[in-house]
């Protein structure tokens, strides 16, 4: 015979399992739209491939959307559910059967516990290699693309930020007055790792020529890293720009040509620091404790440890917040909607506030790491101390 207990257990994992799906699904979509958006063109780019391409780079941002929207899911889960319990008396009938807080509650912990398994795979592990997969992708596909932006834009453009490119600029300040900052570049046809008749614009900040060159082609390859556009010129013809205040003949009729150019011009399409920044975040969790074992001197093995710490404790919010929450939306939950979903908001919002602002405050220590055990641990304690408040 299933005794009433059982029963209880077996309607309270139910019924919260299910609001927890509903809510992560929401959340996620919401989430992935916002990730999307910051990719706008290179989304739209992925058109001109196929549809199946534009679903392959979502279906790429789904586990990092997903490794955030699962504990704050499962948070509000408990709020609408538990809440609901308690003004329908559910929770005081629970109490009338012997039932104490810590008994009719083991499903609540059972499954922010599995939860909390699946939310730290998806944090520390599918999610960073999903999105190094996400970056690979959007590299080829804008790199597929240069070819057809040039034909249908006519031209393309570069920021270019001298302090980071290398040497390939530096011929053009002996011809050049001021400081080159953005670089345009038009074709008149394009083939496969050439480009014929390149027209190469280098301009200041305030939109001032400082040079033109001319290439009958242009060979077109890429770094090893695929971050860079690499061009070996043939043909060239350099004209230098003038000021137009101070213009003069011999400024005007001034005009160079090579047989090729001695360096190639390499052209960042991404940053090659923040791809640096981003690696340690595109590694999974083999990867991570691979680098530290081999690595534990390394200046960069504090952010790893910072990094695999927090994926981690991200990862176990569900069963921090059900212990903090349990208690709260027992003795304050409502049955309305909205006032859970602020209650919620609230908590989620603080969650992240004391996480950001530990790990700003302990940026320059050895115990960043530490930073988004934090809430965590704030959590644990004061949900101990509500639960046996509530039991008493």
């Amino acid at each position: 015979m299933i005794s009433s207990s059982s029963i209880i257990h077996k309607h309270i994992f139910k019924q919260l399992l299910l609001r927890t799906l509903l809510n992560t699904f929401i959340l996620t979509g919401i989430l992935l739209y916002g990730n999307l958006q910051k990719h706008g063109e290179v989304l739209i780019q992925s058109l001109s491939f196929s549809l199946l391409t534009l679903v392959e780079l979502a279906v790429h941002l789904i586990p990092y959307s997903l490794s955030m929207g699962l504990p704050f899911g499962f948070a509000l889960a408990i709020l609408f559910c538990v809440g609901r319990w308690s003004s329908d008396q559910e929770i005081l009938s629970f109490r009338s059967h012997g039932l104490s807080i810590s008994q009719w509650s083991m499903p609540v912990f059972l499954l922010s516990f599995l939860l909390s398994l699946f939310s730290v795979y998806a944090s520390v592990d599918w999610s960073p290699l999903n999105r190094a997969k996400f970056d690979d992708l959007k590299k080829e596909i804008l790199w597929s693309n240069l070819n057809a932006l040039l034909q249908k834009r006519g031209q393309i453009d570069f920021n270019v930020n001298s302090t980071k490119q290398n040497s390939s600029f530096s011929e053009f300040a002996s011809v050049s007055k001021g400081q080159l900052s953005r670089l345009s570049i038009s074709v008149s046809e394009t083939q496969t790792g050439v480009w014929k008749n390149a027209r190469m614009v280098m301009t200041d900040e305030d939109g001032v020529i400082l040079s033109v060159l001319h290439a009958g082609k242009a060979l077109v390859s890429r770094s090893q890293d695929r971050s860079n556009l690499i061009l070996n010129l043939k043909e060239v013809d350099l004209e230098p720009g003038f000021d137009e205040e101070n213009k003069s003949e011999e400024d005007s009729s001034m005009f160079l040509s090579f047989k090729s150019w001695k360096k190639p011009i390499v052209i960042e399409l991404f940053d090659s620091h923040e791809e640096a920044e981003r690696s340690f975040k595109k590694m999974g969790f083999r990867q991570k404790l691979d680098f530290l074992s081999s690595n534990p001197s390394n200046e960069k093995a504090t952010e790893v440890t910072f990094l695999l710490h927090k994926g981690i404790a991200l990862g176990c919010a569900p069963f921090f917040l059900s212990v903090f929450l349990l208690p709260v939306s027992a003795k304050q939950g409502r049955r309305e909607t909205m006032i859970n979903l602020l209650i919620g908001l609230s908590v989620c919002l603080a969650y992240f506030l004391i996480g950001s602002l530990g790990a700003n405050f302990l940026s320059d220590s050895s115990f960043r790491f530490l930073a988004w055990w934090f809430p965590n641990i704030l959590c644990l304690l004061f949900g101990y101390y509500l639960i046996q408040k509530f039991e008493n």
